[in-house]
C-alpha cells in the first residue's frame, strides 16, 4: 500500500509540473497537436489533439460548462472533451525525429477512454491519428457549491532502443456561474477544423459573420449558419426563356462513350478519355484508370442575369438544403449546422460555399495493390465562381477549388455478410481474409469479398481466393480482386475491363469507402456501420453505393490535397512543357531532382518554413497553424529559394499511361441547350483538367503517380430555377 501511495505522489507530481506550466485558451479548433510534455527527444511520438485548443506546450485544459470547447453543446454540469491521440508526428516538436521503425507500444491511463483506438499494430509505423474519443468530465458538486471538476490523461509511447514518452493533461471542467446564458457552438464539417460558435455573437473560424453584424455583411444580415443574406443580382434584362432564374443546378449522372483522348509526340491518339472517367497521374500510375465518379451528386449556385448571360456564386447550406447529420444523437436526421448535431458532422451535400461537399465519397480503389485504395471526400475549400449561357446551356470557368481528403482505407471489408439479419455487413475474422469474425451475420453466412481466380488451366469460375499462393489458384495461378460481370469470362477474377473480352466489366471487390447498402439502407463499413443511411449514388460498380452517412475511419486520414477545379461545357486543352530536369511535364512542384522527392512548406509558399505535416491540414510548426503543402512551380527558377528542391518537375513525365509520353490532354464538354428557367433539366457534360499535389504517403503517391495531372469528364443534368 505504501508503494502505491508513493507511485501515485509521483504521477499526481506529474501532472501538477505539467500543469503549472501553462493555462491555454480555448477557441476555434486546429489540428494544434499537444505533446504532454516529455522532453524534446520523445514528444513527437505521441501527442494530443483536442477539439478547442490551439497552443501546442504541455497544458492543464480548462473549459467552462457550456461553452464552445464543451462538445455536448449543453450547460449541463458536464463537459465533454473531444480527444484524439496522433503518433508519429515528423518536424512537430523541434529535436523529436519518430522512430524508424515506428513504435512498438501505445497505453492509454485510464484505460476506460480508449485512446488507442484505431491505432493498432499496422498503425504504429505511421504518422497517423487515431479514432476521436469523448472524454466526460463532471462539475463537482457539494452541498453549497459547485467546484471544478478534473480528469487526468496518460498515454506511454514506447520505442526499440529509445526512452519511452510519457504524455499527460489535465482536464478540467468549469462549473458555469449562475444565471450566465448558455452559448451555442457549432463545429465545421471537415475533419480537420472546428468553427467556434455561430451565434455567440464573435465572428470566427469560417463564419462570414455572427449575428447583428451589419459591417461584416455590408448592412445586409446575417443568416443562421453564419452567412451573409447575399448581395441582390444588379439591374439588368433577363432574356431567358421562362422568366428570370436565381439559381442553377447540376446532378451527375453515369457516363458513358469518349468525351477526351490523350496525344504523345508524334502518336496523335494514344489514349481515349471516357466520360464519367476520373483520369489521374503521369505515365508511371499504378492503379488501373479511370476510377468511376458517382453519379446523384447534386450541386446547386446562386445566377445573377443580364440578357442571357449568368453570373455564378455559391449558396449557403441554408439555401440549398438537403444537409443531413451523420453520426450522433440527431444522426440522418435534417441539420443546416453542426450545432444541430450533437456528437456528430452536418453534412452539407448540395451548396456550394466553403466547406459544403462536392458530390458523393468517392472510391478510387486499386486492384493493383488493394493496401493503397483511398476513399476522396471532397470539400470546397472556397466559394463557386463562374459564368454560363441560359440560352445555350454552357458554363464556363465554373471554379470550385476543392480540398480533397484522402482516407488510406485499404479494402475495408474483405469479407462480408450475405443473408441474414446484417447483408453486406463487414465480418472479416482476426486472420484477415478467410477467417470469420465469431457471432457475425446472424441467420445468414460470411463470404469471401476480396478476389476471383482468373482463367486459366482450367479454372472454374468463380472460385474465391486470398492470394495465388498455396492452392487458391492451383490452376491458373492468378488472384485477381475484381470479377467480370457478362463476357466470355464472365465469373472470373479481372483488374480491368480489358481482362473481361466479348462486351464483360471488371467489377471490383475493393471497397475503400463504407457502402450505404441499398437493401437495408444502413451503414456496411465504417465510423457509422450499421447506422441508417441514403445511398448518395448508385451501385455502380461493387464499391459502391456510397453516402456521406457512412464516413470512412478518421485514423486513416492522410491529408487534404487542395485541388484548383475549374468546370467547362466546352473543350479543355493542357499541354506539357519540357523542363531542364524534366520534359513532358502537366504539373510542377519544387523538387530534389536527384531524390525525386518533393518539398513541404508551410503554406506552400517557396519562402515559407520547412514542415512536415500532413499535406492541407492544420500544421503546428507552420505560424498561425497554416496547411503545409507541396511548393507548386512552373520554372526551375520558382523553385531557387527552396533548399534543396531546386528542380520543378512531376513525379513521373507524361499522363496517365506508360504506353508513351503524353504531350496534350484533351477533354470535350457538351453545353445543356436552351434552358427554360423552371422547365426540365437538360443533360450536358462538364469537364476539368487540373493538378493534383503529393499526398507525401510514399505508397499512394507511387501507385497514383503523384503529383501529375488529373481528368475529369461528368456528364449530368442541368436546370435554371426561378
Amino acid at each position: 500500500m505504501a508503494k502505491q501511495r508513493v507511485r501515485r505522489s509521483r504521477f499526481r507530481l506529474l501532472i501538477s509540473l505539467l500543469a503549472a506550466a501553462v493555462t491555454l485558451g480555448v477557441g476555434a479548433r486546429t489540428l494544434a497537436l499537444i505533446p504532454g510534455g516529455h522532453g524534446a527527444k520523445t514528444d513527437c511520438y505521441s501527442e494530443f489533439d483536442i477539439a478547442g485548443v490551439t497552443s501546442t506546450a504541455p497544458t492543464k485544459i480548462q473549459c467552462m460548462d457550456g461553452d464552445p470547447c464543451d462538445q455536448d453543446h449543453m450547460c449541463n454540469d458536464t463537459c465533454t472533451f473531444k480527444i484524439r491521440l496522433c503518433i508519429n508526428n515528423q518536424n512537430a516538436v523541434t529535436g523529436c525525429t519518430p522512430p524508424t521503425t515506428g513504435l512498438t507500444k501505445l497505453k492509454a491511463t485510464p484505460s476506460k477512454f480508449r485512446l488507442t483506438t484505431g491505432l493498432d499494430a499496422s498503425k504504429l509505423s505511421q504518422q497517423v491519428c487515431g479514432d476521436q474519443e469523448d472524454v466526460v468530465v463532471k462539475v463537482r458538486k457539494t452541498k453549497k457549491s459547485k467546484k471544478p471538476g478534473r480528469q487526468p490523461l496518460r498515454i506511454l509511447a514506447t520505442a526499440k532502443h529509445s526512452k519511452p514518452d510519457i504524455d499527460a493533461v489535465n482536464l478540467f471542467c468549469l462549473p458555469r456561474p449562475a444565471g450566465s446564458a448558455c452559448p451555442t457552438t457549432t463545429t465545421s464539417t471537415t475533419t480537420s477544423t472546428t468553427i467556434g460558435g455561430c451565434g455567440n455573437g464573435v465572428r470566427d473560424g469560417s463564419e462570414e459573420c455572427d449575428g447583428n453584424d451589419a459591417a461584416a455583411c455590408g448592412g445586409r444580415g446575417c443568416r443562421s449558419d453564419c452567412t451573409c443574406v447575399p448581395s441582390p443580382c444588379p439591374p439588368a434584362t433577363c432574356t431567358c426563356a421562362g422568366g428570370t432564374p436565381s439559381k442553377f443546378t447540376f446532378v451527375t449522372a453515369v457516363g458513358s462513350g469518349v468525351c477526351g483522348h490523350v496525344d504523345a509526340d508524334g502518336n496523335p491518339n494514344l489514349l481515349q478519355l471516357t466520360c464519367g472517367g476520373l483520369y489521374f497521374g503521369g505515365s508511371g500510375v499504378g492503379v488501373p484508370l479511370p476510377s468511376k465518379v458517382p453519379d446523384q451528386g447534386s450541386s446547386q449556385t446562386r445566377v445573377c442575369c443580364n440578357g442571357t448571360a449568368l453570373t455564378v456564386s455559391g449558396t449557403s447550406a441554408s439555401e440549398a438544403g438537403g444537409n443531413r447529420c451523420a453520426g450522433g444523437a440527431n444522426h440522418h436526421n435534417a441539420c443546416t449546422t453542426d450545432g444541430d448535431c450533437p456528437g456528430g458532422k452536418c453534412k452539407l451535400l448540395q451548396c456550394t460555399k466553403a466547406g459544403c461537399l462536392f458530390g458523393p465519397p468517392l472510391p478510387v480503389p486499386n486492384n493493383n495493390g488493394a493496401p493503397t485504395s483511398t476513399c476522396v471526400i471532397n470539400v470546397l475549400s472556397a466559394d463557386a465562381s463562374g459564368m454560363g449561357d441560359c440560352n445555350a446551356g454552357s458554363t464556363s470557368n465554373l471554379s470550385v477549388p476543392l480540398s480533397s481528403q484522402l482516407f488510406l482505407t485499404g479494402d475495408l471489408m474483405p469479407m462480408r455478410c450475405v443473408g441474414g439479419s446484417t447483408p453486406g455487413a463487414p465480418c472479416t475474422g482476426p486472420g484477415g481474409c478467410g477467417t470469420v469474425a465469431q457471432n457475425s451475420c446472424p441467420g445468414g453466412t460470411c463470404v469471401n469479398d476480396t478476389s476471383r481466380c482468373a482463367s486459366g488451366g482450367g479454372q472454374a469460375p468463380n472460385t474465391v481466393c486470398c492470394s495465388a499462393a498455396g492452392d487458391d489458384c492451383i490452376q491458373s495461378g492468378t488472384c485477381n480482386p475484381g470479377v467480370c460481370v457478362g463476357g466470355s469470362n464472365a465469373d472470373f477474377g479481372c483488374i480491368t475491363d480489358a481482362d473481361c473480352p466479348g462486351g464483360g466489366a471488371c467489377k471490383t471487390f475493393i471497397q475503400p469507402c463504407p457502402i450505404c447498402n441499398a437493401t437495408t439502407n444502413t451503414c456496411n463499413g465504417g465510423a457509422n456501420d450499421g447506422l441508417a443511411c441514403t445511398p448518395g449514388d448508385t451501385a455502380i460498380d461493387g464499391d459502391y453505393p456510397t453516402s456521406h452517412d457512412c464516413p470512412p475511419p478518421p485514423a486513416s486520414n492522410i491529408g487534404a490535397l487542395p485541388i484548383s477545379f475549374v468546370l467547362d461545357s466546352g473543350t479543355v486543352t493542357k499541354t506539357a512543357v519540357d523542363l531542364p530536369g524534366q520534359v513532358n511535364v502537366f504539373c510542377g512542384f519544387c523538387r530534389n531532382k536527384t531524390l525525386n522527392t518533393f518539398a513541404r512548406r508551410c503554406n506552400g509558399l517557396a519562402t515559407g518554413a520547412s514542415c512536415g505535416c500532413a499535406p492541407g491540414l492544420p500544421c503546428a510548426t507552420c505560424p498561425g497553424s497554416a496547411p503545409c503543402l507541396p511548393v507548386p512551380c512552373a520554372l526551375d527558377s520558382d523553385c531557387t529559394s527552396v533548399t534543396g528542391s531546386t528542380s520543378c518537375g512531376q513525379r513521373t513525365a507524361g499522363a496517365f499511361t506508360a504506353n508513351d509520353v503524353s504531350r496534350t490532354i484533351v477533354e470535350t464538354g457538351m453545353p445543356a441547350g436552351a434552358l427554360t428557367t423552371g422547365g426540365p433539366a437538360q443533360p450536358g457534360t462538364l469537364v476539368s483538367i487540373f493538378c493534383i499535389p503529393p499526398s507525401f504517403t510514399q505508397t499512394v503517391d507511387a501507385a497514383a503517380d503523384l503529383p501529375g495531372p488529373g481528368a475529369v469528364a461528368i456528364p449530368g443534368m442541368a436546370q435554371a430555377l426561378p
